[in-house]
Protein backbone atom coordinates (compact mmCIF):
# COMPACT_ATOMS: atom_id res chain seq x y z
CA UNK A 1 0.00 0.00 0.00
CA UNK A 2 1.45 3.21 -0.94
CA UNK A 3 2.54 5.62 1.62
CA UNK A 4 2.50 9.35 1.23
CA UNK A 5 4.59 11.88 3.37
CA UNK A 6 7.03 9.12 3.71
CA UNK A 7 11.16 9.87 4.04
CA UNK A 8 11.23 8.85 0.18
CA UNK A 9 11.06 11.89 -1.87
CA UNK A 10 11.03 12.25 -5.71
CA UNK A 11 13.34 15.88 -5.55
CA UNK A 12 14.79 17.71 -3.08
CA UNK A 13 12.32 19.05 -0.51
CA UNK A 14 9.15 17.97 -2.39
CA UNK A 15 7.16 15.53 -0.64
CA UNK A 16 5.21 12.80 -3.44
CA UNK A 17 1.73 14.45 -2.35
CA UNK A 18 3.18 17.94 -2.24
CA UNK A 19 2.35 19.38 -6.21
CA UNK A 20 4.96 21.06 -7.89
CA UNK A 21 6.33 24.59 -6.32
CA UNK A 22 4.65 27.70 -6.89
CA UNK A 23 6.22 29.50 -10.02
CA UNK A 24 8.28 33.11 -8.59
CA UNK A 25 6.17 36.32 -9.35
CA UNK A 26 6.42 38.22 -12.72
CA UNK A 27 6.85 41.84 -12.58
CA UNK A 28 5.39 43.46 -15.37
CA UNK A 29 6.95 46.56 -16.68
CA UNK A 30 4.40 49.62 -16.94
CA UNK A 31 3.98 49.49 -20.75
CA UNK A 32 5.15 53.14 -22.27
CA UNK A 33 1.99 55.41 -23.78
CA UNK A 34 3.18 55.78 -27.43
CA UNK A 35 2.89 59.66 -28.39
CA UNK A 36 3.03 60.56 -25.12
CA UNK A 37 5.01 63.93 -26.27
CA UNK A 38 3.10 64.60 -29.73
CA UNK A 39 -0.63 66.29 -29.34
CA UNK A 40 -2.33 65.32 -32.40
CA UNK A 41 -5.64 65.31 -31.43
CA UNK A 42 -6.79 63.87 -35.40
CA UNK A 43 -10.30 62.94 -34.08
CA UNK A 44 -11.28 66.38 -32.80
CA UNK A 45 -9.31 68.06 -36.33
CA UNK A 46 -11.42 68.41 -39.55
CA UNK A 47 -9.55 67.45 -43.04
CA UNK A 48 -8.64 70.93 -43.88
CA UNK A 49 -6.87 71.09 -40.73
CA UNK A 50 -5.44 67.65 -41.27
CA UNK A 51 -4.16 69.30 -44.93
CA UNK A 52 -2.59 72.21 -43.25
CA UNK A 53 -1.21 69.81 -40.22
CA UNK A 54 0.18 67.15 -43.24
CA UNK A 55 1.60 70.22 -45.49
CA UNK A 56 3.47 71.63 -42.43
CA UNK A 57 4.78 68.23 -41.42
CA UNK A 58 6.11 66.89 -44.58
CA UNK A 59 8.08 70.36 -45.14
CA UNK A 60 9.35 70.44 -41.50
CA UNK A 61 10.96 67.11 -42.72
CA UNK A 62 12.55 68.15 -45.95
CA UNK A 63 16.44 68.65 -45.18
CA UNK A 64 15.12 66.62 -41.24
CA UNK A 65 19.06 64.94 -39.97
CA UNK A 66 17.13 63.93 -36.91
CA UNK A 67 15.35 61.23 -39.03
CA UNK A 68 17.13 60.18 -41.70
CA UNK A 69 15.12 60.07 -44.89
CA UNK A 70 15.64 56.02 -45.44
CA UNK A 71 14.84 55.46 -41.80
CA UNK A 72 11.09 57.21 -41.84
CA UNK A 73 8.21 54.74 -40.64
CA UNK A 74 5.80 55.12 -42.64
CA UNK A 75 8.19 55.77 -45.74
CA UNK A 76 7.74 59.58 -46.90
CA UNK A 77 6.44 58.38 -50.19
CA UNK A 78 3.55 56.94 -47.92
CA UNK A 79 3.06 60.09 -45.81
CA UNK A 80 2.95 61.76 -49.32
CA UNK A 81 0.63 59.42 -50.91
CA UNK A 82 -2.11 60.05 -48.00
CA UNK A 83 -1.40 63.41 -48.46
CA UNK A 84 -2.29 63.71 -52.05
CA UNK A 85 -5.26 61.30 -51.86
CA UNK A 86 -6.87 63.25 -49.08
CA UNK A 87 -6.17 66.70 -50.53
CA UNK A 88 -8.16 65.67 -53.86
CA UNK A 89 -10.88 63.41 -51.65
CA UNK A 90 -11.35 66.96 -50.23
CA UNK A 91 -11.28 68.71 -53.35
CA UNK A 92 -14.05 66.69 -54.95
CA UNK A 93 -16.21 66.82 -52.06
CA UNK A 94 -16.02 70.44 -52.39
CA UNK A 95 -16.89 70.47 -56.27
CA UNK A 96 -19.35 68.01 -55.04
CA UNK A 97 -21.06 70.80 -52.20
CA UNK A 98 -20.71 73.40 -54.58
CA UNK A 99 -22.53 71.63 -57.53
CA UNK A 100 -25.36 70.29 -54.69
CA UNK A 101 -26.05 74.22 -53.58
CA UNK A 102 -26.54 75.02 -57.20
CA UNK A 103 -28.73 72.32 -57.93
CA UNK A 104 -30.58 72.97 -54.59
CA UNK A 105 -31.01 76.42 -55.64
CA UNK A 106 -32.30 75.66 -59.46
CA UNK A 107 -34.56 72.82 -57.31
CA UNK A 108 -36.25 75.43 -54.86
CA UNK A 109 -36.99 78.02 -58.01
CA UNK A 110 -38.46 75.35 -59.47
CA UNK A 111 -40.67 74.43 -56.46
CA UNK A 112 -41.78 77.77 -56.19
CA UNK A 113 -42.87 77.63 -59.69
CA UNK A 114 -44.78 74.39 -59.48
CA UNK A 115 -46.25 76.05 -55.90
CA UNK A 116 -47.78 79.18 -58.07
CA UNK A 117 -49.19 77.14 -60.93
CA UNK A 118 -51.13 74.66 -59.10
CA UNK A 119 -52.78 77.08 -56.75
CA UNK A 120 -53.64 79.24 -59.88
CA UNK A 121 -55.18 76.20 -61.33
CA UNK A 122 -56.85 75.79 -58.10
CA UNK A 123 -58.14 79.17 -57.96
CA UNK A 124 -59.35 78.56 -61.59
CA UNK A 125 -61.37 75.76 -60.70
CA UNK A 126 -63.12 77.11 -57.93
CA UNK A 127 -63.90 80.08 -59.78
CA UNK A 128 -65.32 78.18 -62.92
CA UNK A 129 -67.40 75.78 -60.42
CA UNK A 130 -67.36 77.13 -57.14
CA UNK A 131 -70.56 75.15 -55.61
CA UNK A 132 -69.57 72.09 -57.75
CA UNK A 133 -68.04 69.32 -55.47
CA UNK A 134 -68.17 66.43 -58.04
CA UNK A 135 -66.38 68.57 -60.87
CA UNK A 136 -63.95 69.87 -57.90
CA UNK A 137 -63.51 66.61 -57.34
CA UNK A 138 -62.10 65.31 -60.73
CA UNK A 139 -59.79 67.58 -61.13
CA UNK A 140 -57.73 65.14 -58.73
CA UNK A 141 -56.72 68.04 -56.31
CA UNK A 142 -57.56 67.15 -52.62
CA UNK A 143 -60.69 68.73 -51.33
CA UNK A 144 -60.99 70.31 -47.63
CA UNK A 145 -63.27 67.76 -45.55
CA UNK A 146 -66.50 69.55 -44.39
CA UNK A 147 -66.39 70.98 -41.12
CA UNK A 148 -67.46 68.71 -38.34
CA UNK A 149 -70.26 70.48 -35.89
CA UNK A 150 -68.13 70.77 -31.78
CA UNK A 151 -70.56 69.21 -29.17
CA UNK A 152 -71.71 71.98 -26.77
CA UNK A 153 -69.26 74.34 -25.37
CA UNK A 154 -68.16 74.84 -22.12
CA UNK A 155 -68.90 77.75 -20.21
CA UNK A 156 -65.50 80.64 -20.23
CA UNK A 157 -63.10 79.79 -17.56
CA UNK A 158 -60.82 82.63 -15.62
CA UNK A 159 -64.06 85.66 -16.66
CA UNK A 160 -62.44 88.90 -15.05
CA UNK A 161 -63.58 92.35 -15.12
CA UNK A 162 -61.56 95.18 -14.25
CA UNK A 163 -62.74 99.01 -13.81
CA UNK A 164 -61.34 101.64 -16.02
CA UNK A 165 -60.52 105.09 -15.12
CA UNK A 166 -62.72 106.25 -17.23
CA UNK A 167 -66.20 106.46 -15.44
CA UNK A 168 -68.98 104.38 -16.49
CA UNK A 169 -66.08 101.60 -18.60
CA UNK A 170 -65.12 97.87 -17.49
CA UNK A 171 -63.09 95.53 -19.71
CA UNK A 172 -64.19 91.97 -19.26
CA UNK A 173 -62.22 88.59 -20.51
CA UNK A 174 -61.48 85.06 -20.33
CA UNK A 175 -60.03 81.99 -21.26
CA UNK A 176 -60.62 81.27 -25.03
CA UNK A 177 -62.93 78.49 -25.64
CA UNK A 178 -61.63 75.90 -28.46
CA UNK A 179 -64.44 75.83 -31.30
CA UNK A 180 -65.31 79.02 -30.12
CA UNK A 181 -66.14 81.55 -33.26
CA UNK A 182 -67.80 84.10 -31.30
CA UNK A 183 -68.74 84.94 -27.38
CA UNK A 184 -71.93 86.53 -25.98
CA UNK A 185 -71.78 89.11 -22.72
CA UNK A 186 -74.27 89.60 -20.74
CA UNK A 187 -74.31 92.21 -17.62
CA UNK A 188 -77.08 93.25 -14.75
CA UNK A 189 -77.10 94.94 -11.61
CA UNK A 190 -75.48 92.96 -9.18
CA UNK A 191 -77.80 94.37 -5.96
CA UNK A 192 -80.89 93.11 -8.06
CA UNK A 193 -79.46 89.22 -8.53
CA UNK A 194 -83.34 88.33 -9.40
CA UNK A 195 -83.38 90.65 -12.28
CA UNK A 196 -83.06 89.80 -16.07
CA UNK A 197 -79.55 90.13 -17.65
CA UNK A 198 -79.09 92.69 -20.48
CA UNK A 199 -77.12 91.14 -23.86
CA UNK A 200 -74.10 93.68 -23.59
CA UNK A 201 -72.56 92.43 -27.59
CA UNK A 202 -71.41 89.53 -29.54
CA UNK A 203 -67.12 89.76 -30.47
CA UNK A 204 -65.25 86.79 -32.21
CA UNK A 205 -62.69 87.96 -29.05
CA UNK A 206 -62.63 86.53 -25.70
CA UNK A 207 -62.57 89.88 -24.46
CA UNK A 208 -64.54 93.14 -24.37
CA UNK A 209 -64.93 96.91 -23.37
CA UNK A 210 -68.66 97.58 -21.78
CA UNK A 211 -69.26 101.97 -21.88
CA UNK A 212 -71.84 103.48 -20.98
CA UNK A 213 -72.01 102.10 -17.04
CA UNK A 214 -73.42 103.83 -14.23
CA UNK A 215 -70.92 105.18 -12.04
CA UNK A 216 -70.72 103.51 -8.57
CA UNK A 217 -73.31 100.54 -9.54
CA UNK A 218 -71.93 97.25 -8.87
CA UNK A 219 -72.41 95.03 -11.84
CA UNK A 220 -72.20 91.11 -12.43
CA UNK A 221 -71.28 90.33 -16.21
CA UNK A 222 -71.41 86.68 -17.49
CA UNK A 223 -70.43 85.08 -20.70
CA UNK A 224 -70.74 82.11 -23.23
CA UNK A 225 -68.84 80.94 -25.93
CA UNK A 226 -70.63 80.13 -29.72
CA UNK A 227 -69.92 77.50 -31.97
CA UNK A 228 -71.26 75.41 -34.70
CA UNK A 229 -73.47 74.04 -32.95
CA UNK A 230 -74.22 76.59 -31.29
CA UNK A 231 -74.27 78.71 -27.78
CA UNK A 232 -72.57 76.96 -24.66
CA UNK A 233 -73.07 77.33 -21.20
CA UNK A 234 -72.64 80.57 -19.12
CA UNK A 235 -69.48 81.13 -17.28
CA UNK A 236 -69.41 81.81 -13.98
CA UNK A 237 -70.31 85.71 -12.77
CA UNK A 238 -67.92 88.37 -12.46
CA UNK A 239 -68.82 91.44 -10.37
CA UNK A 240 -67.02 95.36 -10.31
CA UNK A 241 -68.52 98.59 -9.38
CA UNK A 242 -67.85 100.76 -12.18
CA UNK A 243 -65.95 104.09 -11.54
Amino acid sequence: MARFDSNARFDTGITYDSGPPAPPPVHLKPKSKLMSKFKLELKGKKVGDKLTLGTQHINSMTGNTYYPAATRVPADAAVQTAQDELAAAAADVDTAEVVWKQKIQIRDVKEATWDEVTTARARFYEAATPNNLEALASTGLPLRPPPTPIGDLPAPANLRAFAREDPGQIDLTCDTVKGAGSYEWECRQHEAPTGPWTAIKITTSASHRVLDLTSGILYAFRVRAIGAAGPGTWSDEAVKRAQ
